[in-house]
């Protein structure tokens, strides 16, 4: 608000009656009704004297707002030009008068250098403490992948699998994942998300081009299913060279996995960081492989090629960080159905190629190639 003292200059200006700067300041801010503004504009264009003393007293106004923002600048370059070089430094300028800002360059250049330094410092702690990083999710980001459209050389009827052959482009399923052999009875291990509501799920790898498939169990709690391929000609000469491992693995274990986040199999490795995954589950075991979408259901297998788990998901936006369900813990879903004859069938084990453990890895992944898959998923609309 403006002093008593201009007041007066604009009372003294005023011969045809008073006019208080309040009406001024009120029109300036805003705070006059539409008819006050009406009759007030009317009066500045038709009394030039009352128009003179408003220019005169935006003009003061503006002079006065200068003045502290003035008077507030030197004060802040003060304070800088203390913090940053101190009071003992005496200088003497030889220099004619410069202007405003060839004189200020410098200490302008160290406050905005301290200003930047101070905002990048703040960052980059709010970043460490996380109120700047993406919000994270608290649940396990499911590995799933949205299929693409490809073609095939034959193509399998949903409804009937052992109908001709064709040539035939398939649409795009749904979501694709990752599954694996559980034994030499066609039954696949995969996981239990990415088969919930649908119509039809297959497989395929590069010596199977598709086969349908049909789930014969599930546990939502586990995050599996296990599916078993409807075509027992395809699964005839299996000879799957792994086992199921019963007993936990240790921490610090190297281990790998194969699975498919492309439409090829992609191989990766790492070691078991945790006996417990995601929210201290010890259901779970935690690993340093990088999986992506497309991964769930894929196999973990250890240095001798032992499956020792079938990979879960990990927690959004942490990269080389996986989860996987423990192998011990499928055997114990499947030990605990009530149906006798499945059970049976599900837990017998394959004679194991004995060998596989003592070849290396390149060798390994040749003889498991076969019984890991590429999960088509298809739902209705």
């Amino acid at each position: 608000m403006p002093s008593e003292a201009k007041k007066n200059i604009f009372r003294k200006r005023n011969n045809k009656k008073m006019i208080t700067v309040d009406l001024f300041d009120n029109y300036i801010n805003g705070k006059l009704g539409p008819e006050e503004i009406t009759e007030f504009e009317i009066k500045l264009k038709t009394d030039l004297l009352l128009a003179d003393a408003f220019t005169e007293h935006v003009n003061l106004i503006n002079t006065l707002n200068q003045a502290h923002f003035r008077s507030n600048l030197k004060r802040t370059l003060n304070q800088i030009h203390l913090k940053e070089i101190g009071s003992t430094l005496n200088v003497i300028s030889i220099n004619r008068e410069q202007s405003f800002f060839k004189k200020y360059t410098k200490t302008l250049a160290i406050a905005a250098s301290s200003a930047l330094i101070a905002v990048m410092i703040t960052v980059s702690l709010l970043m460490g403490l996380g109120y700047l990083s993406k919000k994270q999710s608290n649940q396990i980001t499911d590995l799933n992948r949205v299929g693409l459209e490809r073609k095939s050389k034959t193509l399998i009827n949903i409804k009937d699998s052992k109908s001709n052959a064709k040539e035939a482009s398939y649409r795009a399923a749904n979501i694709e994942g990752s599954a694996f052999a559980l034994n030499n009875k066609g039954y696949i291990v995969t996981s239990f998300h990415m088969v919930k509501g649908a119509d039809s799920i297959f497989i395929e790898n590069d010596l199977i081009d598709r086969a349908c498939t049909k789930v014969i169990f599930t546990d939502a709690n586990l995050d599996l299913a296990i599916l078993k391929i409807v075509n027992s000609d395809l699964v005839a000469k299996w000879r799957v060279p792994f086992s199921i491992k019963e007993k936990n693995a240790d921490v610090g274990e190297k281990v790998f996995t194969l699975g498919y986040p492309r439409n090829e199999i992609v191989y990766g490795e790492g070691s078991l960081s945790s006996l417990s995954g995601y929210s201290n589950d010890k259901s779970m075991y935690q690993i340093s492989i990088p999986v992506n979408p497309g991964n769930s259901g894929s196999p973990l297998l250890d240095e001798n090629a032992n499956v020792i788990g079938v990979i879960r998901g990990k927690i959004s936006g942490e990269e080389g960080t996986g989860f996987a369900i423990k192998s011990n813990e499928i055997l114990k879903a499947i030990s605990e159905l009530e149906n006798d004859s499945l059970k049976q069938e599900l837990m017998s084990q394959n004679k194991r190629n004995q060998n596989i453990k003592n070849l290396k890895r390149s060798e390994q992944i040749k003889l498991i190639n076969p019984y890991v898959f590429n999960v088509l998923v298809y739902k209705k609309d």
